[in-house]
């Protein structure tokens, strides 16, 4: 884990500040059953209250925080560094964390409309051991702005901008102008959502109204063509993270991990370096083989056969879902 995760683990315990964790569990069930029950209506179905914000900190923070992560690692490699960050539906700050965890120093003006979210956010970050600590003012992108989305515009451009975790909880007009502002504001934006097929719909919707816009996709895909994925099948990749004890008592679990499923999508202004192939399974490893499931550059859904005999061997044995294929570095 890194020093970021340890400090997010670490702040997230200190938070519950004596909650009961019978009293967070049941909180945090009824929380996810709004959310899976709630029709779309531009607001997030959950956090009504103080109690609601911190059972979705401990409960779901560290997964987003992971996912989003991935996905900002992408953008590092696809795209280059960020010095600037904006972050639209923030809530308490996931994607904030994620983005010092990778660019050390980099500053996040986070826009939430949820007073709760905010205040938890902000209590989380003045918790921790950074140093120095983060001297905020208004002026400063480094902090939570209040703002409904839905009237939302930004004056201030910015290296990069995340949308995450947001557009499953908004209307079609909403999604529409919240994706056109973030691109107005940035010239690099990463879409994080659920790795489920309405996710996935989201996340297509959104990556032809940025093609439309002008900018190019970075990654997952390798191309700017049509999905080649169809029917049943979606874009999805996993990250896994640790359970802490906390975690395992609050979901029931017994496994000492969980894996977060998300979709994500890098669109960006700037020169993208995008893969020659993206890996969209986990690898099959049949005796002296590896089979790997790609999209390609010319926008196919293919099968490539590695055996034990290819120089690429060692290569795709290590490559996991997700990946870049040949391998990328940055």
């Amino acid at each position: 884990m890194s020093s970021v995760d340890t400090q997010l683990h670490a702040v997230l315990l200190r938070a519950l500040n004596g909650v009961k964790y019978d009293v967070l569990r049941t909180r945090a069930s009824e929380l996810s059953a709004r959310y899976r029950d709630a029709a779309v209506a531009d607001a997030s179905p959950g956090l009504r209250d103080n109690l609601d914000c911190l059972a979705y900190a401990v409960v779901r923070m560290p997964a987003t925080y992971r996912a989003i992560q991935a996905a900002l690692r992408a953008a590092d490699l696809h795209v280059g560094a960020a010095g600037t960050h904006l972050d639209l539906g923030g809530g308490t700050g996931a994607a904030a964390w994620a983005a010092t965890s990778i660019w050390p120093g980099i500053k996040t003006q986070i826009v939430e409309r949820q007073p709760a979210a905010i205040a938890l956010g902000r209590r989380l970050v003045a918790d921790t051991l950074w140093s120095p600590p983060p001297q905020w003012s208004s002026g400063d992108l480094r902090d939570w702005q209040p703002a409904d989305l839905r009237g939302w515009s930004s004056a201030t451009p910015v290296d990069l901008a995340t949308v995450a975790y947001v557009l499953n909880e908004l209307t079609p007009p909403t999604r529409q102008h919240v994706i056109a502002a973030a691109a107005a504001s940035t010239d690099t934006i990463v879409l994080v959502e659920p790795g489920t097929p309405r996710g996935y719909r989201h996340i297509l919707e959104a990556r032809d109204q940025l093609i439309g816009l002008g900018l190019t996709i970075a990654a997952p895909c390798p191309h700017q063509l049509g999905c080649p994925l169809v029917d049943r099948d979606w874009c999805h990749f996993a990250v896994r993270l640790p359970r802490t004890e906390l975690h395992r008592r609050l979901k029931d679990g017994i496994r000492n991990y969980e894996d977060e499923k998300f979709s994500y999508l890098v669109a960006t202004r700037r020169p993208a370096r995008p893969a020659p192939a993206r890996v969209l399974t986990p690898p099959a490893r049949p005796k002296n083989q590896v089979l790997l499931t790609l999209c390609t550059a010319d926008a196919q859904r293919t099968q490539a056969r590695i055996p034990k005999s290819s120089p690429a061997y060692p290569a795709a044995r290590a490559v996991v879902q997700g990946a870049s294929w040949p391998a990328q570095r940055s």
